[in-house]
């Protein structure tokens, strides 16, 4: 049995373009059905400070194009996805702090594209502080579900695009805050952008999750307390993620895609690029994105890994983004093995209660 967390990053694209109903809405109701159908459970990673933006500039008297509230429809929608069973858990991009809604677009702050570095409170380059941006956002998650379910907690976080390191001041914060985890690693991760910056390069993909040592995410120890559960990633080329579904998606969202390789390629030479696209990365386990032979291989190798592993319940996390998810080649392949009973699905949530039942028992 193959023990698998599908979590999503609920958000529009890094630079703010997108369509709330094109990027979010419509595909999340499409996930929703075919979970569903099949019996399979999200972790909805909602990006809170993005939609606290939405319904401020709306409700001031501003469209931005839309024919009805984009962040009414957020609410909404996480509200019917909660009652199905999903959870919903915190996402946060602190660039959209401080974001201004200009001549048709969104200006955000990318001064601040790193959870880690926002200050403590708030200054001259950003209104809020760490404490202050984590708090709220949870108040806003308990307020929107606390009346349908009086039992709901937002305690966990993933943070805007993986960055989390260095970690000592927003894991204090976050336990501040009553969090239990965190799922913002993942397995090899590097980055060294002008916007991403982190090294999980050390974390192995045979760990299934470790309890944080008292100041860092990264570190593992025994006290117990809070949990670590990374995205399991495999290092592959980098050109063999460019399958036909990940180009395919990409050629229906051209002006992001062609932004986010400007990004990838800028300051390199012909041959850099041709060298970087042949080099390995860390490549997350993407149920919106992947082809159906990438996300087959991958389940071999979490197969592979359940069959050796030290731990007697070792769950997946796999990723996805609403605003990829055009094709459903994926997720169909995961949703063909439900019925023959060697996969099973957990959210964030009760991934956590089944590791500390099993703490428990040693």
């Amino acid at each position: 049995m193959i023990s698998l967390c599908l979590t999503l990053d609920y958000e529009l694209f890094g630079s703010g373009r997108g369509n709330v109903f094109t990027h979010i809405i419509e595909p999340t109701n499409r996930l929703l059905a075919i979970c569903s159908k099949y019996g399979m459970k999200l972790t909805i990673f909602f990006e809170v400070v993005e939609y606290w933006k939405l319904k401020e500039v709306y409700e001031s008297g501003e469209s931005m194009g839309y024919e009805r509230n984009p962040a009414e429809a957020m609410a909404n929608q996480i509200k019917k996805a909660h009652q199905l069973g999903h959870d919903i858990q915190l996402h946060i991009h602190p660039q959209w702090v401080d974001a201004r809604y200009q001549n048709g677009e969104w200006n955000l702050n990318l001064d601040y594209w790193r959870l880690p570095e926002v200050p403590n409170h708030a200054n001259e380059q950003i209104s809020m502080g760490l404490n202050e941006l984590i708090r709220k956002g949870k108040e806003e998650l308990e307020g929107i579900l606390q009346p349908i379910n009086p039992d709901y907690k937002c305690n966990v976080l993933r943070a805007g695009g993986y960055n989390i390191d260095p970690s000592e001041r927003l894991l204090k914060t976050l336990k501040e805050n009553e969090f239990i985890a965190d799922s913002s690693v993942y397995y090899g991760g590097k980055a060294e952008s002008e916007l991403s910056k982190y090294d999980y390069t050390r974390v192995k993909k045979d760990v299934p999750y470790w309890f944080a040592n008292g100041s860092l995410l990264t570190v593992g120890n025994n006290q117990k307390e809070f949990l670590e559960m990374p995205v399991f990633a495999k290092n592959i080329r980098r050109i063999l993620k460019y399958d036909l579904v990940r180009i395919r998606s990409a050629l229906k969202n051209k002006a992001n895609s062609i932004e986010k390789f400007k990004n990838n390629s800028s300051k390199k030479s012909k041959w850099e690029t041709i060298r970087f696209l042949m080099d390995k990365e860390a490549v997350t386990w993407d149920f919106c994105l992947f082809s159906k032979s990438k996300m087959r291989k991958f389940l071999n190798e979490a197969t592979k890994i359940n069959k050796s592993s030290n731990s007697s319940f070792h769950p997946f996390v796999l990723v996805g983004h609403p605003k990829d998810f055009y094709y459903s080649d994926a997720i169909d392949f995961l949703a063909n093995r439900v019925s023959g009973g060697k996969l099973k699905f957990f959210t964030i949530g009760e991934a956590i209660a089944q590791i500390k039942e099993t703490h428990t028992q040693k």
